[in-house]
């Protein structure tokens, strides 16, 4: 389901909780309720084809530019409405084949999965722009009906990644 449906829904209690996003929706979503571990740290990166293209400024270099993230990703809502133009995608592979067919001069992603979507669509001009516009955790949220379970969740978290458990399944989902 879309990035900001799947937001909506879990605030409405329609799901139990979602996951990997980033601190702070419990401001705009208040049903919602932060395991306070996090689950992974991500960078957040543009992918372009342009070689000479540098983003030096932050999310600041986007100004002049034609940017694609997906909808509901609610750090480039927040940073990415400067650009000249914005694009909001509901699929990560739409960001990649605009940037294909030029109609976007960068495509705001996470880099890992990026990297890995780019070499399975075969595009070898697309590249990720260093450095991330933005390094951060990612979390899981539950609906509020679940709250008094946040602490127990994240303590098996952090069990997991003192034990290698967490490593190991993270390097598991890694691979093709």
């Amino acid at each position: 389901m879309p990035s900001q449906r799947a937001l909506i829904d879990a605030n409405a209690g329609e799901v139990d909780g979602e996951g990997l996003r980033v601190v702070g929706l419990e401001a705009t979503y208040p049903n919602l309720v932060r395991v306070p571990e996090h689950l992974v740290a991500v960078s957040f990166v543009g992918f372009t084809r342009d070689p000479k293209l540098v983003l030096d400024q932050g999310f600041a270099s986007l100004k002049p530019l034609r940017v694609a993230y997906i909808n509901g990703w609610k750090l480039f809502e927040a940073e990415a409405a400067i650009a000249r133009s914005v694009n909001k995608v509901d699929h990560p592979e739409q960001l990649f084949r605009m940037l294909e067919a030029d109609r976007i001069d960068v495509a705001l992603y996470t880099l890992t999965d990026g990297l890995a979507l780019s070499q399975s669509m075969r595009l070898s001009q697309v590249r990720a722009l260093q450095p991330s516009l933005a390094d951060v955790q990612l979390f899981l949220y539950l609906h509020r009906r679940h709250e008094a379970r946040a602490p127990t969740i994240a303590r098996a978290l952090r069990d997991m990644k003192v034990d290698g458990t967490h490593a190991r399944l993270l390097s598991l989902a890694a691979q093709p």
